[in-house]
């Protein structure tokens, strides 16, 4: 069985495409696993310009037609053989549903990630466009796929308003703890210190109201400081917000940083922020708890149940708006009172450790694989044989 990971982009892990993260790390686990593993990529350059990875790439052209397919990865498609599944991720990409029509055509099954597209809050960003979109091409992807694979609790629900299936399954993302460097922990103090890695995006990541929840949270006479790492389309937005806020100088841009960099930076923060209003499964959570976080989470992150069943962090209790979240920050500095923190970042570390390891979560897949292509197998035998009698 070859096993192919298809997403839009290089699949390089010291981006900040989460679905790229996952798509490589993914690939790693299998390939480590004993599986033949290949990694197709549709990018604006085929340069490869990522760092080295255990398994094969192949890149192919993104053109500006996105109704249309390099050539070369047609001739890619034809060549696929029965003894091929390929994995899609990533939603309403227009390349994407000719992949799917292609693969219906010739028999060769696929599994469909959609990585948090299909939530609620996702559907209602440009809410007319994406649902004729739906309707007319992700729906068609939806219900030719093996299996939907849904990273969060959330979407899994959500889909059945959209289009009731019987064909997903739940199944979250992963964290491979041997990249991330022994890093200690800060330790508690007076002025804790709220952390935040990702994409600078307001709406998506919740940050609008994560500093208004923090102006709520200094009026109550609390200290604390905000620190993020990452960058997107509304620094600026948010550099604004906070002097209108009057919370500028409690709050600090680090912008985009990676590798041993990044952890140390992220390490800083007495707890991890993540108030999204929708997500997949976010990788920078998964990374902060196996980096010994405590993590302070809304629900849309599908991460809350673990995080309240490991007693790993402080989930936000609805509606997450901005008090919401305030009071979630002011159990941190009870936390701290109490002498408690610590003990909640030890429980993130065993969390991660337990139910999102990267090799776990690769051999669940993996079972989803060899269930499509030995069905797959079965089917067109029987077919064969029909048509032979």
């Amino acid at each position: 069985m070859r096993i192919i990971q298809l997403v839009l982009g290089k699949a390089n892990p010291e981006r900040m495409n989460g679905v790229n993260k996952v798509a490589h790390h993914l690939a790693t686990a299998l390939t480590e696993l004993g599986h033949e593993v290949t990694l197709w990529g549709i990018a604006s350059n085929t340069c490869h310009d990522y760092p080295p990875r255990v398994y094969p790439t192949e890149l192919f052209q993104q053109l500006p037609q996105k109704w249309k397919l390099d050539p070369s990865f047609e001739r890619a498609l034809a060549r696929l053989g029965t003894h091929a599944i390929v994995h899609i991720h990533g939603s309403f990409v227009p390349e994407f549903y000719w992949v799917a029509r292609r693969l219906q055509a010739r028999g060769i099954p696929y599994v469909y990630t959609p990585h948090g597209a299909l939530t609620r809050a996702a559907m209602t960003k440009n809410g007319l466009l994406k649902r004729v979109y739906f309707r007319l091409f992700e729906s068609r992807i939806l219900k030719g796929a093996h299996k939907v694979q849904l990273l969060g609790i959330q979407e899994f629900r959500y889909l059945d308003e959209l289009l009731p299936l019987r064909n997903k399954c739940l199944i979250p993302n992963g964290i491979d703890l041997n990249e991330l460097p022994n890093v200690v922990p800060a330790q508690p103090s007076e002025t804790l210190v709220f952390g935040f890695c990702g994409r600078l995006d307001r709406y998506h990541k919740g940050l609008d109201r994560w500093f208004d929840a923090f102006e709520h949270y200094l009026k109550w006479g609390l200290k604390g400081r905000l620190e993020l790492i990452g960058d997107g389309p509304d620094r600026q937005w948010l550099e604004q917000h906070a002097k209108v806020l009057g919370i500028a100088d409690k709050v600090t841009f680090y912008g985009a940083r990676y590798g041993e960099e990044k952890y140390r930076l992220m390490a800083r923060a007495h707890v991890f922020v993540h108030t999204s209003r929708m997500e997949g499964f976010p990788m920078a959570v998964l990374e902060a708890a196996g980096l010994g976080l405590p993590c302070l989470t809304t629900e849309p992150t599908n991460i809350n149940s673990y995080i309240r069943q490991c007693k790993a962090g402080f989930p936000v209790r609805e509606p997450g708006d901005a008090v919401a979240i305030a009071d979630a920050m002011a159990r941190v500095h009870d936390a701290v009172q109490q002498g408690s923190l610590s003990a909640y970042g030890r429980r993130a570390r065993q969390m991660a450790e337990q139910a999102f390891d990267w090799h776990k979560i690769a051999q669940q897949l993996a079972e989803v694989y060899a269930a499509a292509h030995y069905g797959q197998l079965a089917k067109t035998k029987q077919i064969a044989m029909t048509y032979v009698g």
